[in-house]
């Protein structure tokens, strides 16, 4: 890299520059698998029931409620004891509830295993009764019980527009104020959203306008709470704003006022007039923003730092690589985004931008009726017709709510992770955030949150203890304090029946009280406890190092859960002290006084992705089934050092490399004067089927009769010996080639009808026109015979061997040869040695050189094949005088 300097490119290559890397996947401190989880109780079905045993639990949706978890199936609604036996998992009670009408359902199409009554809404009701909603064979229907019995109060009502009709679709519900609001489809063929409101005393019932693109597009509900006087809902569906980029989905958030009467009689009549939306947004900071779009989960409100916020679970496209985020949101801060500018499409592109504040009207569309800017206003029915108009075609806000420190809390990529549970008051002072993930694989995430970047006043930085990943130049970002304590695989197909895919996660639901977790699949339920400190056993600095803040130390007891009748004098390190290592011999950790459960500082990162050097406990850890790293994982190099070494290595071999070629670079010595072309060899013509074409042009003009070779060009044959001429077979010593005694071989075609003499006399035949006929079937064009020019004017073709016969067959010795001096002509000069007449040739048709053009040809009569037959011209008729 000649003109940079090297310390620049060093510090170009030093992490925690200007430019961030996006968050690397953190490398789980420890991992439990299937032979550990193998024991936790299941329940996959009612003993003895043979649809639950042929079709599995079909799970649906849970609610922890009163001490009991209530779990919706198909046909069924399970209520389980929080506090039965951790070894068991049954259900004390349970309802059955079947569809009646599955032939109807069949009919429509439908198969059967689809006809059944998918519990899809389990909702609170009151404090004693709940309200329950099934799919009913594609009928919807919903009923109310009681949640101590599960018995069955009053009539049933309609489901529409309450419960979707088919499983697959989404739905979110909650009773706010008497009312219920619903959140799904209300017709058959899902093309119909909507967010509604119903089961209301004294009041209408509400919904949003009716096939809208601008209100909802191709929602997928997740969560619906309320806070303040608002009730929102959360969802994602296909953003109509990017509508050029195909069909992205985006996270949603959406709010409607609980006093809400719907609109007057000319606009907005019993819909909503306070839905506004807005888009909620989780992005990767740097030069170019990266946002996880899909929303998939949200926890109820929580306290982080003593404000409201949510916890929500994002993914990415579904046609885009798997990879999963989570971020936080206050509350406040997604109140004070729907305050923000309200969106309208512009130019024929179909962009979106912001409305001017001067054409929003007042009182401010979305807004409730009777407080804020309404103050004035009795019910939202006497809103101004403007204010409503403008609120129906402009329900998107141009902004977005940012979570809460910029950035997400943690993320994965490779694969999808679809639940999120969330423990805001984990350890013995309550102030640590554990999440538990659900994985699309079967997998359960336990991840420690450091809740500092979420607003509170940073700690200084330390020194980093194990396990943490803090690099230099780290200003301590969201996803540098986070741990992935464990990564635990639950879903086993053995034991778990289920239906494609039956390995994701979809639900999980925390009891605190109990420290356990519930995890569901489709085909069925396990419990899970939130820890699994025995496997440390009575190693304490594997208890230590584990950092995990369900974990203590006790010194009677060795590692045991946190529980709130736990004697004083326990220890815990979740903050990862410097002098903790995850050994047997002893560092002193963190040390809780009586009364004081203090001593937790900070956690520290682990976005190395390396687990402590003292995780690995030995054989407690293979006892219970969990995979740590050896204690070589945490010796690692420095990057800037790593660096410097290879452009070091770099740099020395390239000297090294030039100052060999240097040295050993030969001088170039003076060039010679050069050499004359070798005279190129001239090797003789090969074979030819037909004799070379003449060249084009000469003397005679360009229609003058071609010059045909030179006798000097034809090779001359070897001469034979006295011995070898008397050797050769001698038949009839005639000098003429029509001899009879010397019979040609017969040819490849059939034999000839007349003999070599009557030929002649048919070429020779007075006042013809010299052309001979050949009649027919008399052989092929290869055995037609043609008169030759004479020897004496048209000297032998040039060839390098004799010419090949093919009357001959291939096991014959070739003819002998003869010099050219003792060959004869047909008027009787000497032009050859007597003896077996040569091959017949076709006759050139331009004849020779000064003879007659069409006149017979003396000379020797030479047979030749042809690749091709040949095409014979018409005689022409004889001229006048010529022989």
């Amino acid at each position: 890299m000649p003109g940079v300097p090297l310390p620049f490119v060093l510090l170009l290559l030093v992490p925690g520059g200007p430019a961030r890397a996006f968050p690397r996947d953190l490398v789980p401190r420890s991992t439990v698998g299937l032979a550990a989880t193998a024991a936790y109780p299941r329940f996959g079905g009612l003993r003895g029931d043979n649809g639950t045993a042929r079709l599995g639990l079909d799970f649906q949706h849970m609610l922890r409620l009163n001490g009991s978890l209530l779990v919706a199936a198909r046909d069924h609604i399970y209520a389980f004891d929080l506090g039965q036996d951790r070894g068991t998992l049954y259900p004390q009670r349970h309802v059955t509830w079947e569809a009646q009408d599955r032939e109807n359902c069949a009919m429509r199409g439908r198969r059967q295993d689809e006809c059944h009554n998918y519990i899809r809404v389990l909702v609170p009701r009151d404090a004693g009764t709940l309200l329950a909603c099934g799919t009913n064979a594609f009928s919807p229907l919903c009923r109310t019980y009681q949640v101590s019995s599960l018995a069955q109060e009053g009539e049933e009502v309609s489901g529409q527009a309450r419960c979707p009709f088919d499983a697959k679709q989404s739905v979110v519900a909650l009773f706010v104020d008497g009312s219920l609001y619903s959140a799904t489809v209300a017709d058959f063929q899902a093309s119909d959203a909507v967010i509604y409101r119903s089961l209301s005393p004294g009041r209408p019932p509400l919904r949003t306008l009716k096939y809208s693109s601008r209100w909802l597009q191709e929602p997928h509900f997740v969560q619906a709470l309320p806070y303040g006087p608002y009730v929102y809902f959360f969802f994602r569906e296909v953003a109509v704003e990017l509508s050029a980029l195909g069909k992205v989905a985006v996270a949603r958030v959406a709010r409607v006022c609980r006093n809400d009467r719907g609109g007057s009689p000319r606009v907005l009549e019993r819909r909503w007039t306070s839905f506004l939306k807005v888009r909620l947004r989780c992005p990767v900071p740097g030069d170019a923003v990266f946002d996880f779009d899909v929303l998939e989960a949200v926890t109820p409100p929580r306290a982080l730092h003593g404000r409201p916020a949510v916890l929500a679970l994002f993914g990415t496209q579904p046609n885009s690589i798997p990879g999963s985020a989570v971020c936080a949101f206050y509350l406040a801060d997604v109140e004070r985004a729907f305050e923000g500018p309200f969106a309208e499409p512009r130019g024929a592109a179909g962009t979106w931008a912001p409305v001017p504040e001067d054409r929003v009207p007042r009182p401010r569309p979305g807004c409730c009726a009777g407080t804020g800017p309404a103050a004035a206003v009795g019910t939202s029915g006497d809103l101004p017709d403007e204010t409503l108009a403008f609120a129906k075609e402009h329900p998107l806000l141009h902004g977005a709510v940012a979570p809460a420190g910029g950035r997400p809390l943690f993320t994965r990529t490779g694969t999808r992770l679809t639940q999120l549970a969330v423990d805001v008051g984990a350890g013995p002072r309550g102030n640590h955030t554990v999440l538990f993930l659900g994985a699309e694989d079967g997998r359960v995430l336990k991840v420690l949150v450091a809740t500092r970047h979420l607003g509170a006043t940073r700690h200084p930085s330390g020194t980093p203890g194990p396990g943490d990943s803090r690099e230099p130049g780290d200003t301590g970002d969201a996803g540098s304090e986070t741990l992935l304590l464990e990564e635990i695989s639950l879903y086993d197909p053995g034991r778990c029946r289920g239906p494609r895919g039956a390995s994701r996660v979809l639900g999980l639901e925390l009891h605190p009280p109990g420290r356990e977790l519930y995890v569901a699949f489709a085909g069925c339920l396990v419990r899970l406890p939130v820890s699994r400190c025995a496997r440390h056993g009575a190693c304490r600095g594997s208890c230590l190092a584990a950092r995990d803040p369900y974990c203590v130390w006790l010194p009677p007891r060795g590692c045991v859960p946190f529980s709130e009748d736990l004697p004083s004098g326990f220890e815990q390190d979740v903050e990862g002290s410097p002098g903790i290592a995850g050994t047997c011999q002893g560092h002193q950790g963190t040390r809780v006084a009586p009364g004081d459960t203090g001593g937790l500082a900070r956690p520290r990162s682990a976005l190395t992705d390396a687990p402590a050097a003292g995780d690995s406990d030995g054989d407690g850890d293979l006892a219970h089934g969990v995979r740590q790293a050896g204690p070589g994982a945490a010796a690692t190099v420095p990057v800037p050092v790593l660096v410097g070494c290879v452009l070091g290595a770099f740099a020395l071999g390239a000297l090294a490399t030039g100052l060999l070629v240097a040295c050993c670079r030969r001088p170039a010595g003076p060039k010679g004067p050069p050499q004359p072309p070798a005279t190129p060899r001239v090797q003789p013509p090969g074979p030819r089927l037909y004799p070379p074409l003449p060249p084009q042009g000469g003397a005679g003009g360009p229609r003058d009769p071609p010059e045909l070779p030179t006798p000097e060009a034809t090779p001359q044959l070897p001469t034979r010996t006295p011995r070898e001429r008397a050797a050769e077979p001698r038949c009839g010593q005639a000098t003429h080639l029509g001899t009879p005694g010397c019979p040609e071989p017969p040819g490849p075609g059939p034999p000839p009808k007349a003999t070599l003499e009557e030929l002649l006399q048919r070429l020779h035949g007075a006042g013809g026109s010299g052309w001979p006929v050949t009649p027919p079937g008399s052989g092929s064009f290869a055995s037609r015979v043609q008169p030759g020019p004479p020897l004496a004017s048209l000297p032998p073709a040039p060839r390098d061997g004799a010419p090949r016969r093919l009357d001959v067959p291939p096991d014959s010795p070739p003819p002998p040869r003869r010099p050219l001096a003792q060959r004869h002509s047909l008027g009787g000069t000497p032009a050859r040695p007597p003896g077996l007449a040569r091959g017949l040739t076709r006759m050139h048709s331009l004849g020779a050189p000064g003879g007659p053009l069409w006149a017979p040809r003396p000379g020797t009569l030479q047979r030749s094949l042809s690749a091709k037959p040949p095409v014979l011209p018409k005689p022409p008729l004889a001229a006048p005088g010529r022989p």
